[in-house]
């Protein structure tokens, strides 16, 4: 039964109902006929009935037009950014205001997010280029030049290395971002020595090439889903191997990763390194993907990033996970 069926039939019963109450009384008290009695609660039931239908077709018709509004949204294209209520034909009862204002509220919030967007695609879409664009030039450069000696091959194949690099790490941070908004990360117990001492295994040549000693030290376990918190990791060496001076050290604790480098510390607060394509961060080519994804994927398992007192004298930041307890 619809809403107006529904108020229609209440204002009826409440019109209908005294009149039969009262017309049932006369009747028992007199000795009349019947039948004028029954005829008179016919026609009081149809008149009950016009009333409640018409009373219950003007109470909703604020809320219809509020809901015509919102089907027109629904069927006009164009972006987000132009979307507004149509504006209501006369003033709305204060119930039915509110909710058009509530409305209102969600399309600014759909806007903005629509913005956000855009703007994270366009810088991503422009950090992506930058390294992309370097590549093709030291190949281009590479196949043109017939006398290039040894050393300047190895020089330019190193650059074109790390320009690729700076690529795929933006596409894995954004497929991590990507699987954080489709679902809940996945629940499993993580040996969180292990797991850094693999990704340490990764990194051990770019850290010999940048003369920087890798360790790990202590042990502990956590729940979380290992892809995730892998890729959480390591944003959180490779922003280590970036400014640190001779050493970079994993500490591992029960439900926690701590990442800290011997460099000069942290240049911003964490809230501000930790957003999406920062401007001035000096990073060419990571787009401040790196902290930002660390973070998200913390969060998204129920724990935290945030800053640590380290003993090696640079930034130590300590990713935490839920304890294996925590189930």
């Amino acid at each position: 039964m619809s809403l107006r069926a529904r108020l229609a039939l209440v204002i009826a019963l409440l019109a209908f109902l005294p009149n039969l109450v009262l017309a049932l009384t006369l009747g028992l008290m007199g000795e009349g006929p019947w039948l004028p009695l029954l005829l008179w609660l016919l026609l009081l039931a149809l008149v009950s009935a016009l009333v409640g239908f018409f009373l219950a077709k003007g109470l909703l018709k604020p809320l219809e037009e509020l809901a015509r509004a919102v089907a027109y949204l629904s069927l006009k294209e164009g972006p987000v950014s132009e979307l507004r209520l149509p504006a209501p034909k006369e003033p709305p009862p204060g119930e039915v205001a509110l909710l058009r204002a509530r409305f209102g509220e969600l399309l600014e919030r759909l806007r903005s997010l629509a913005e956000a967007r855009e703007a994270f695609y366009g810088a991503l879409a422009h950090d992506l280029k930058t390294p992309l664009l370097s590549a093709i030039r030291a190949l281009e450069y590479l196949e043109k030049a017939d006398g290039l000696g040894r050393e300047r091959r190895v020089e330019l194949l190193g650059q074109l290395r790390e320009e690729l690099s700076r690529a795929y790490r933006l596409v894995e941070n954004l497929l991590a971002l990507s699987r954080l908004e489709a679902r809940t990360p996945q629940g499993e117990t993580l040996n969180l020595r292990a797991l850094a001492e693999d990704l340490l295994l990764r990194y051990r040549e770019e850290a010999a090439r940048r003369g920087i000693a890798l360790s790990a030290e202590g042990g502990g376990l956590a729940r979380g889903e290992r892809l995730l918190v892998e890729r959480a990791l390591a944003n959180l060496l490779d922003n280590a191997l970036r400014h640190a001076r001779a050493r970079v050290r994993v500490r591992v604790e029960e439900g926690a990763l701590a990442v800290e480098d011997d460099g000069p510390g942290l240049s911003l607060p964490l809230e501000a390194l930790a957003q999406p394509f920062r401007q001035g961060g000096g990073n060419r080519g990571s787009a401040g993907l790196g902290l930002y994804t660390a973070r998200r994927v913390a969060e998204a398992h129920g724990g935290r990033l945030s800053p640590c007192r380290g003993g090696l004298g640079g930034a130590c930041l300590r990713l935490e996970l839920p304890k294996a307890s925590q189930l």
